[in-house]
């Protein structure tokens, strides 16, 4: 591999086990709320501030393995990421920085490597076949295709449009996630809060009245073999106190 991946977490002695429940978004819910219970997560806390986080679906069949950690070698608080396909074997596995965002992954298809790719920030990719020493430049991660939107005209919208609730400018702030189903076709489904046990309902409710003033086309998602699929564009809107 052209990528070297470090591993700084240790198996030391666990403080006690949580039980968390996910939506489809992987993002925590009530536990009084059925209906987008896709997943659960189990996370382990370890006494040297470790931790792991399992996460499987309804079927208990595990779904991602995150390890959070410090890396050692590099100096900096580590997240390995592991995801499985639907018979259980690896789809991809990612070393993350948590400080900047970077990350260098691995991505499979049934136990054959796909690729490599190194993300350095500012849509830096670099991404290097199997059996090949050639690294090639790219603006996205092709191995994670995901719906495109004409970002400038987005940034414009918020800019024109978004306002900061009165009653929670006094109290709150927060990162809402919108999340937009777009099929293959680029038709979109109503947008819908990916996170909504994490921030103030009347963040949320501004970020879904915001987003119907964006009028611009969105893409969709698109394989590294050129084919259009269906996918989810997370949209994140950040509410800041000054």
């Amino acid at each position: 591999m052209i990528f070297p991946f470090g591993m700084g977490i240790n198996q030391s002695r666990a403080q006690g086990n949580e039980i968390v429940r996910l939506n489809e978004h992987f993002y925590p819910i009530s536990e009084k709320d059925t209906v987008n219970y896709f997943y659960k997560a189990i996370i382990v806390n370890f006494t040297d501030s470790t931790s792991i986080e399992r996460i499987f679906n309804l079927n208990n069949q595990i779904v991602k393995v995150t390890r959070y950690g410090y890396n050692q070698e590099g100096n900096f608080p580590e997240e390995i990421t592991e995801t499985y396909d639907s018979n259980g074997k690896l789809s991809s596995k990612k070393v993350k920085n948590r400080t900047n965002g970077f990350y260098q992954a691995v991505y499979f298809d049934k136990g054959e490597q796909l690729g490599e790719v190194l993300y350095q920030g500012e849509n830096n990719f670099e991404i290097r076949a199997p059996k090949s020493e050639e690294i090639k430049k790219a603006d996205e991660n092709v191995f994670e295709p995901k719906p495109r939107l004409d970002k400038d005209l987005w940034i414009q919208t918020l800019k024109k449009n978004l306002s900061y609730p009165a009653t929670a400018r006094r109290r709150e702030e927060g990162t809402v996630i919108l999340a937009i189903y777009v099929n293959e076709f680029g038709e979109r489904k109503a947008p819908v809060i990916a996170n909504p046990e994490n921030v103030d309902r009347l963040l949320a409710e501004e970020a879904l009245r915001v987003v119907k003033y964006f009028d611009g086309e969105i893409a969709p998602a698109t394989t590294i073999n050129g084919n259009t699929i269906d996918s989810w564009l997370y949209l994140p809107i950040h509410f800041m106190l000054d």
